[in-house]
């Protein structure tokens, strides 16, 4: 009897350093916001810069750092806004700038045991970031980022789509209309 006690003992606790270790395994999204802000009377947007360039700035990758996926980052973004109630308007006009940055990181990865010499197989860890300004004073009131390995079998639109929605979960929603 003691002995199986403890063998369910080990086994509670194994499972409950597992479920910990394997949850920490899915991208997390990390996020910020200026608590002084008041997004109750937000209901307008606009892209910091209609020119696409914002994925151009940091290091190239010729996978990553493609006008394509800037367009799917931006239908993304302007699709999860729409849904929580914002609507695009002019710059001058707006309540809330958007912006987004792309990082690339390059790193070998060693998995397995028994790889001798084999410094492991190069691949990208992108992490995509959100950002929200508040229009009349400039300042970032929100920002939002996830990273995930890349793999090159990886369909660039669904990897936006799933960061995306994932990003923006949180964002508060827009101001009902008349409020």
């Amino acid at each position: 009897m003691r002995r199986r006690l403890r063998r369910l003992t080990t086994l509670a606790l194994a499972a409950g350093l597992a479920l910990p270790a394997a949850i920490g395994c899915a991208p997390k999204v990390q996020r910020s916001e200026l608590p002084s802000f008041d997004f109750s009377s937000s209901r307008t947007y606009a892209w910091i810069t209609d020119d696409l360039i914002l994925i151009d700035f940091g290091e190239p990758h010729p996978r990553v750092r493609t006008e394509n996926n800037e367009k799917l980052i931006r239908a993304a973004i302007d699709r999860e806004l729409a849904a929580k109630g914002y609507a695009k308007a002019d710059p001058a006009d707006a309540d809330l700038l958007v912006a987004f940055s792309v990082g690339t990181r390059m790193q070998y990865r060693v998995e397995g045991v028994g790889l001798g010499d084999q410094p492991g197989t190069p691949q990208t860890k992108g992490t995509l970031n959100v950002y929200a300004l508040d229009r009349v004073t400039g300042r970032e009131v929100w920002h939002a980022f996830m990273s995930k390995w890349l793999s090159r079998s990886d369909d660039a639109a669904a990897v936006i789509d799933h960061a995306v929605d994932q990003i923006l979960t949180e964002f508060p929603a827009a101001a009902p209309a008349g409020a």
